[in-house]
């Protein structure tokens, strides 16, 4: 069989077929065994999705060596993020039908997905053999290396695509993580400065930029660069990828478009995230996190009655989900129905103790009517669910202060220092402020001051003026004995 097979290659080169001919030589011959076809667990699938999955599936079964059965099959799963699933029917597909371009290109990127990075590595390069210049495929080559390490031979072909494509922001931005990998900061602002001026938008190219400003101690540009990052965290420059456009227009069902709607969220896009969540219900009006989502989304974009009735439907389907009476006292409290809102927090927290914001708002609450105990109980329950929760350490050193409880003050607002940003002059300001009321006027004095410098060189201008009064103040006081 194997002197068979090489009199069968040589006879391919002599005839000048060349790859496409030797790739065809691989397609199996009848009865010649396939990956097996993958266990999928269709009970866990949505119901439009389950339908066309199932009949997909049986397709295969009736006729398991057609490669477009076995690829529409990979494909859907693909859509419904079932990655390893759905290389197993890329690889049955790609082995039918060795000479089409997609079946590697697509097992590729679910082996990506999958972070099976050197397979995705050598599937790629299978469909760069047969579409050299597919740029969708030079980019995945270069980023599958560099995530399996191999960050020279990413470099090479993040360069080569660079070099044929000058304008491909998104090889201008590999080159710069490469070179973020290697700790060569200095390296990296370049080509990811030119990814951002090539495409704008590309969030993950800013927020690459910001880290290596910071890195550099350029702190004013790095925070330039995360606030256009906060503009459009998913902001990414389009590719033309033929191969896989087929593959995402298959999601549509209810949970695909509840996940879409919650990346438009977190992007900032609210009214776009509204939307696409109200597609998701007109496909499954029973998707309760859709109403929940719509609470919060609806109270945001000034729509309390929209708000109003998403709460009503997510209750009905579900009374018992602390988030979304959580979300309905965020809607609350913008409405200045304060009582109500206390009571909605209350609520999420009776139905989980261990919900910190829930804990943190009901306290907020408490302590901006008077009940300082109360507010003392649910700051603390916060932390001890969200030990990073700094604005529940503040409040909370904040009410010690009101309580003459100076040290446990000091103590919380001590470590709301960090991380050093824009909320850190005023907690600066405060730990200072504390020490004053404990009538240790060098340590006030020395935060104050720290205060305004930090103040100051944020543009603070009102803080800061506040601060100077206060330093005047306590250059009256004694020093600490």
């Amino acid at each position: 069989m194997r002197s068979r097979i090489s009199r069968l290659v040589t006879r391919a080169l002599r005839a000048g077929g060349g790859l496409p001919a030797l790739l065809a030589l691989a397609a199996p011959v009848a009865g010649q065994a396939l990956p097996p076809l993958p266990k999928l667990p269709l009970d866990a699938y949505e119901a439009p999705a389950r339908a066309q999955v199932e009949q997909a599936l049986a397709a295969v079964e009736q006729n398991p060596r057609d490669a477009g059965r076995n690829g529409r099959l990979g494909m859907l799963l693909y859509a419904n993020e079932q990655y390893e699933a759905a290389s197993a029917c890329f690889e049955r597909a790609h082995a039918l039908a060795p000479a089409e371009a997609r079946w590697p290109y697509l097992l590729a990127r679910a082996q990506s997905n999958s972070s099976a990075h050197d397979a995705a590595i050598e599937a790629v390069r299978a469909a760069l053999g047969l579409q050299p210049g597919y740029l969708p495929a030079r980019l995945l080559l270069a980023k599958s290396l560099l995530d399996a390490g191999q960050t020279d031979e990413s470099r090479r072909t993040y360069a080569a695509i660079v070099q044929d494509q000058p304008d491909a922001a998104e090889a201008h931005y590999g080159l710069g993580r490469v070179d973020v990998a290697a700790g060569r900061a200095a390296a990296a602002v370049e080509p990811l400065r030119r990814a951002c001026e090539l495409s704008p938008a590309f969030g993950a190219a800013h927020f690459a930029l910001a880290r290596a400003y910071r890195d550099l101690g350029e702190m004013e540009k790095a925070q330039e660069q995360l606030d256009l990052y906060q503009k459009d965290k998913l902001g990414w420059p389009p590719v033309p990828d033929p191969l896989l456009a087929d593959v995402l227009s298959l999601k549509t069902g209810a949970l695909a478009r509840l996940q879409r709607a919650i990346d438009l969220a977190e992007a900032g896009q609210l009214q776009a995230a509204a939307d696409e969540h109200e597609a998701a219900l007109a496909v499954d009006p029973s998707l309760v996190q859709a109403h929940v989502n719509l609470i919060r989304l609806y109270g945001t974009l000034g729509r309390p009655e929209k708000a109003e009735e998403h709460f009503r439907a997510a209750i009905a389907l579900n009374p018992g989900l602390a988030e979304t009476h959580y979300n309905y006292g965020v809607l609350l409290v913008g409405q200045k129905r304060l009582s109500e809102a206390a009571e909605a927090f209350r609520r999420a927290i009776e139905l989980n103790p261990h919900y910190a914001e829930a804990q943190y708002n009901y306290g907020f609450l408490a302590m901006n009517a008077g009940r300082l105990d109360d507010a003392v109980q649910h700051f603390q329950a916060a932390i001890a669910d969200e030990p990073d929760h700094r604005q529940a350490r503040f409040n909370l050193g904040r009410v010690y202060v009101w309580q003459r409880r100076y040290p446990e003050a000091i103590e919380q607002l001590r470590l709301t220092l960090t991380p050093e940003d824009g909320e850190t002059p005023k907690c600066t300001y405060a730990l200072g402020a504390a020490y004053a009321r404990a009538g240790h006027g060098d340590e006030a004095r020395r935060y104050m001051m720290l205060a305004r410098e930090k103040a100051e060189a944020l543009s603070f201008f009102d803080h800061t003026a506040t601060t100077e009064k206060d330093l005047r103040a306590l250059a009256a006081l004694p020093a600490t004995p």
